[in-house]
């Protein structure tokens, strides 16, 4: 049997490559494909296998299954991802995508997860900025659609002046600075503003935040890939590793942060393994199967949900990424699709899967109330080997 792994990469990933691996042992064979790769005409793709430890040009049906990052959905590729709608079950069909905004305002109504929502508006002119700021003392300026922490600004009220932080500097500024800085910055690019969450170290006042990263497994319910703490060290407004930063594992930093309270904190954390996925994915109305969700936690342990990511890095937990996938994938083609790797059953019509997972979520929901670790794995060891508080990248 055969799952396709769709990115936009000319050179398939070391994801690739090693869910590859592992799902050999399941008699699925994976190909690597771009959407241009996709042909329609056809009904075929041209894409990539990896065997005898090299990639292999091999023209195929379409496969029953693809595993699609996110980013492949660009207007560019319209034609061909409706196509792959219509013709084959995709890991995720970007139906019903929710912004920042949309999210947090539909969580807000749910009394199962509205104490992790913060307060946040539109930043369309510039006297909403100075409403919010004035109302909160200090709120963060981030892009609707914004990645990685790019454009991301701490904005703060003082006696007299504003404060305005970017990566690791610090401005001062008057009101007519200010609304300079709102004309060239943030005017006409979608902004959000919301209320700062106190998200800091003891020792050093570096942001924070807690990634928990979580995949569908073997059994098709969500399972924690890695929950790791980023740090942004020297920096004014997030934890963006990418900028500066360290990344560790939860219990020692909770321990040296929170005291006593770490137990509780962690237990808040790994409850949200789950529950929340299961609620993304209603909301959603849709299949997911990766998700990241960056939780603040504030002085006295309370957590916040900064954002959730439907396309998470994956470079810190590679391995156990290429894992779950790879149990995943068996359990989409035998139970989903009604596929086994090894036998040739009609495929369901995508109502059908819809439905089913929908009573799914419903029965996991419900058997997996309390915290589920996920399964531990010998090829994960370099990486909980790396279990140090803090950990400089590329150093």
């Amino acid at each position: 049997m055969r799952v396709g792994f769709m990115a936009n990469f000319n050179k398939p990933t070391e994801l690739a490559k090693i869910t590859s691996l592992i799902s050999k042992a399941y008699n699925i064979e994976v190909i690597y494909l771009r959407p241009k790769d996709i042909l329609i005409k056809e009904h075929k793709v041209n894409g990539k296998v990896f065997v005898n430890n090299k990639w292999k040009t091999k023209k195929v049906d379409i496969p029953p299954f693809i595993d699609v990052v996110p980013y492949c959905f660009k207007k560019e590729n319209r034609e061909i991802m409706n196509y792959l709608k219509d013709k084959t079950f995709l890991s995720d069909d970007r139906t019903n995508v929710l912004s920042k905004i949309q999210l947090q305002e539909l969580l807000r109504n749910d009394k199962d997860f509205s104490h992790l929502i913060i307060p946040t508006h539109h930043a369309l002119q510039f006297e909403d900025m100075v409403k919010y700021v004035n109302e909160y003392s200090t709120v963060v300026l981030k892009p609707l659609k914004g990645i990685r922490g790019r454009g991301v600004y701490i904005l703060s009220k003082n006696e007299n002046n504003y404060t305005i932080g970017f990566k690791t500097e610090e401005k001062e500024m008057d009101e007519s600075q200010l609304q300079s800085f709102f004309e060239d910055e943030i005017k006409g690019k979608t902004y959000i503003i919301q209320k700062y969450i106190q998200s800091r170290t003891v020792y050093g006042g570096d942001p924070f935040d807690c990634r928990v990263h979580v995949e569908k497994g073997a059994d098709g319910k969500w399972e924690s890939a890695r929950s790791f703490i980023r740090i942004g060290i020297g920096q004014k407004v997030i934890s963006n590793v990418n900028q500066g930063g360290g990344v560790g594992n939860p219990e020692p930093f909770l321990k040296a942060n929170f005291g006593e309270q770490w137990k509780e904190i962690m237990d808040a954390l790994n409850q949200l393994v789950v529950t929340l996925p299961y609620k993304i994915e209603e909301l959603r109305g849709t299949h997911i199967m990766s998700l990241g969700m960056d939780i603040g936690i504030d002085r006295d342990g309370q957590l916040y949900l900064f954002e959730v990511n439907d396309g998470p890095d994956t470079s810190n937990l590679i391995s156990k990424v290429a894992f779950l996938r790879s149990n995943y994938y068996n359990y989409v083609l035998t139970h989903l699709i009604g596929k086994a790797p090894s036998t040739k059953v009609k495929k369901k019509k995508k109502s059908q899967l819809n439905q089913e997972l929908l009573r799914e979520k419903n029965y996991y929901q419900k058997r997996y109330n309390l915290v589920v670790n996920s399964t531990s794995w010998k090829l994960t060891k370099p990486i909980r080997l790396a279990g140090k508080l803090m950990k400089k990248k590329n150093r």
